[in-house]
């Protein structure tokens, strides 16, 4: 029986036949990037919103308003916050990245982040990649405009994980 589950799905790299060679644009990338923030702005207000509705149906006010007078008085609200909010971020990236080895806002546009060599990345090197969007942030965002300028338009957070991001037919995803 032929399996129906494509090549680069099995494999992790494309078939030959039908290998992406077209690096993605500086401004498609961006592009994918904003429509992911916006899925990440919006899966935040939509957490929020279901945690605040299960904490009145099952009228947990009471212990809310412990934890919260605990909370406040030691500083720890903001933290929590912060620390659920980058979890979500970083689980996102890394999740697609090394799951499908693109987010919602590539597979839109037709991109998808791989190896090198066209293998799928490691959960590794998806964390790597992540964390190397700030060294590609930090100096005014250089790193991420490199793109306009190299030759394979690899930015440096590429370059540091050994990655690159391809178009790719539609018939592919």
């Amino acid at each position: 029986m032929e399996s129906t589950t494509p090549k680069s799905m099995e494999t992790g790299r494309f078939p030959a036949q039908v290998r992406p060679s077209k690096p993605a644009g500086f401004f498609s990338r961006a592009e994918a990037f904003f429509i992911d923030l916006a899925i990440l702005s919006g899966a935040q207000l939509v957490g929020i919103a279901l945690t605040q509705s299960v904490i009145q149906f099952f009228q947990f006010e009471p212990v809310v308003a412990y934890v919260k007078t605990f909370m406040e008085t030691s500083g720890y609200n903001l933290a929590l916050g912060a620390v659920i909010s980058t979890a979500l971020v970083i689980g996102y990236y890394t999740f697609f990245w090394s799951l499908v080895g693109f987010t919602p806002g590539k597979v839109i546009l037709g991109l998808k982040v791989v190896r090198m060599d066209g293998r799928n990345i490691s959960l590794g090197r998806a964390i790597l990649r992540f964390f190397a969007y700030w060294v590609s942030a930090i100096p005014f965002f250089l790193g991420f405009f490199w793109v306009l300028w190299d030759p394979k338009r690899r930015g440096w957070h590429d370059k540091i994980a050994g990655t690159q991001v391809l178009y790719i037919p539609k018939k592919l995803i």
